[in-house]
């Protein structure tokens, strides 16, 4: 069980993270979160006093403005979705979470999922590098400017930035180059690319051909080329790509919201909270690429980079 903080014990807490001490050393010391020291942090460089610990007990009922309405209405219309992440995008107006759920459900924008109370607790594994390992895979496109479109992504692991993509007719191999070439002279080579075992992917033997034996693909020979790893998922295992199948669940729920894919993929990157990464102190998928890149110093010091993982 968590330790209880009191106004005491939040002083050295930020007393702490002046001197440079790392979050996940205090929280351990504290018997707490990271993520709480973190948050408490954050509050503290942005209104510059130290956060209190309040008397409890629930808040009077209030009124919400009409400017407040404005705010989360507008938020919602320029691509966002989800209290939580809505609530984080309008944290310096100082509008709660609270007010935010009860605007959006007056205007129809939420819905009650009583299903997510009872989810199991699971392990999130990620790469604790950019550039250690891409997802890829083609999507075939709902949204009806691109009805029936074949859709391919590049998705960082660790950043869950969006390296490449590109629409076409058919999901081939050339095209998934294309797009590869594209993303690579945009973020760099990654070391690993993990796929499905779609033919446009993965070669296979032929009938007549030795055991063991295999014809490259277009995508595994420029794998080769550039001396990047192929990982293949399990077969009927679709969460091994999990992280791409729910980028492409939220393209289709969002990108109707923009005036096109490329708008969406900008403000995906360059704009859109994500709860796998710091959203306390607003981070984007683009950023986080840019924070978590193994610089020629890091790879000395450890040659398994792309390996490193962290989990959650």
């Amino acid at each position: 069980m968590r330790a209880k903080l009191d106004n005491g014990k939040i002083k050295y807490i930020i007393r702490e993270k002046e001197k440079g001490t790392p979050s996940a050393t205090i929280a351990e010391s504290m018997d707490v979160s990271a993520r709480h020291v973190r948050r408490l942090w954050a509050k503290y460089r942005s209104t510059g006093s130290l956060p209190t610990i309040g008397s409890g007990g629930r808040p009077a009922t209030k009124t919400i403005s009409d400017e407040e309405v404005r705010l989360v209405l507008a938020e919602c219309r320029s691509g966002g979705s989800g209290v939580g992440r809505v609530t984080k995008a309008l944290a310096d107006k100082n509008i709660s979470g609270r007010t935010v759920y009860d605007v959006m459900k007056e205007h129809g924008l939420v819905e009650p999922c009583p299903a997510k109370a009872k989810r199991r607790k699971w392990v999130r594994f990620e790469r604790q590098y950019s550039n250690a390992m891409w997802h890829t895979d083609w999507h075939v496109m709902k949204d009806f400017r691109m009805r029936d479109l074949n859709l391919i992504t590049y998705l960082d692991d660790a950043s869950r930035c969006v390296t490449g993509y590109g629409v076409f007719g058919e999901a081939t191999g050339l095209n998934a180059v294309k797009v590869l070439r594209q993303a690579v002279g945009a973020f760099g080579r990654p070391a690993s690319i993990l796929s499905d075992n779609g033919s446009c992917f993965v070669g296979v033997r032929g009938d007549n051909a030795p055991k063991g034996a295999w014809t490259p693909t277009v995508f595994e020979n420029e794998l080769l080329d550039l001396d990047i790893h192929l990982i293949n998922s399990r077969p009927y295992h679709p969460q091994t790509n999990g992280k791409l199948e729910r980028f492409h669940r939220t393209l289709e729920t969002e990108v109707g919201r923009h005036d096109s894919l490329g708008d969406f993929i900008t403000y995906y990157n360059e704009r859109r909270l994500h709860w796998s990464l710091d959203i306390d102190n607003r981070q984007t998928p683009l950023k986080a690429f840019h924070d978590k890149t193994a610089y020629e110093t890091t790879r000395a010091d450890n040659p398994g980079w792309m390996e490193a993982d962290i989990h959650g």
